[in-house]
């Protein structure tokens, strides 16, 4: 079981053992006036434009790339040998010789389910160049598979932010005279833009549930019942990362992530018939991190980074889910206020 020894947090009991971690309580302004939020974020809006992607940048950091003529197999290996769900691609072809996209934790996933009826085609594609693979998923997703989207280190953190909403994609390399020194992503900037900016502004005291942060009402959510392939099914069609795991009455018992995925291939024999209690019998219980949908947005934001967890799903104080707060759902609030909803194609 987790630690609950963490400051400015409360944990309370939860099913079968769990405990939950949430910020403690914590009293919202009430948001009267929705239009003056544009007047609050113009300091937050200056920090993204003077704060550059190499003054982010940390000491130092490990980026994974791969050959993509490299065999599927050899790939996820390195990822997993790594720790990481994901690695950027590098042409080697005559001609070519640079960087050109980035394979992750989406791809196996499709994998998976693609060939989760027919295991012998499944052996097969692991031994396919990632070229091959590449290519496909281009052509069906109707684009070029060898463009990379990235941002140089010298471009503001507000143009990065604005990349990674604009092409919906959770990790972004950041090059320098064409070799790629980092590989941001929100959570990483979010710690960052915590750490250096004050959060002590009226801003931050609303609640995330009158600041329209994260999701309500209407939340995907799977039972320790679920088979596994049916988890990644949804995750993959409604687009989301992760699922909050309720018993029969709506109250949280766990929570499953689509990065789980490769430690379950990884550590255990479990396979997409496998429900979540019977994986979960050969993985050690952790902490559940949630929050309230009345909690401010100071409070959240510092419960997520203090606990290195992405997201927080939102209970009631019956830890039945009303919702669920994410990292990428804090920028989605900053991109709303400082570049506005257009969705405008980036320049060239």
């Amino acid at each position: 079981m987790a630690s609950s020894a963490v400051s400015s947090s409360s944990a309370a009991p939860g099913v079968g053992g769990r405990e939950f971690l949430s910020p403690e309580h914590n009293a919202a302004v009430p948001l009267t006036d929705p239009d003056s939020l544009r007047g609050d974020v113009e300091p937050i809006l200056e920090f993204f434009r003077t704060n550059t992607c190499y003054d982010f940048l940390p000491n130092s950091s490990e980026v994974v790339v791969v050959d993509i003529d490299l065999p599927l197999q050899h790939a996820f290996a390195v990822a997993q040998d790594n720790n990481v769900t994901f690695a950027t691609l590098w042409d080697s072809t005559e001609g070519e010789k640079r960087l050109c996209g980035m394979l992750t934790i989406t791809d196996y996933v499709k994998m998976l389910l693609h060939f989760r009826d027919d295991p012998e085609a499944m052996k097969r594609s692991w031994d396919l160049p990632i070229r091959t693979w590449y290519r496909q998923r281009a052509i069906t997703a109707g684009r070029q598979y060898n463009v990379l989207v990235y941002c140089e280190v010298e471009d503001s953190l507000l143009e990065a932010l604005r990349l990674l909403h604009h092409h919906k994609i959770h990790r972004l390399p950041a090059l320098h005279n064409g070799n790629i020194l980092h590989v941001i992503c929100r959570p990483s900037v979010l710690g960052y833009f915590a750490a250096n900016f004050p959060l002590d502004s009226k801003f931050f005291s609303y609640s995330v549930l009158d600041l329209k942060v994260g999701t309500f009402g209407r939340v995907w959510t799977g039972t320790p019942h679920t088979p596994l392939h049916t988890l990644l099914t949804t995750c993959m069609t409604k687009k989301v990362a992760a699922l909050p795991i309720t018993d029969e009455e709506g109250v949280l018992v766990d929570m499953f992530s689509r990065y789980d995925v490769m430690n379950i291939a990884a550590e255990s024999d479990h396979n997409l018939d496998s429900t979540i209690a019977e994986i979960n019998a050969s993985f050690p219980t952790t902490c559940l991190y949630t929050c309230s949908k009345h909690d401010t947005l100071r409070a959240v934001l510092q419960h997520l980074m203090r606990t290195g967890a992405q997201r927080l799903v939102c209970v009631d104080g019956n830890h039945r889910v009303e919702g669920i707060v994410t990292v990428g759902d804090i920028f989605d609030l900053f991109i709303r206020y400082i570049v506005g909803p257009t969705d405008a194609p980036p320049p060239p």
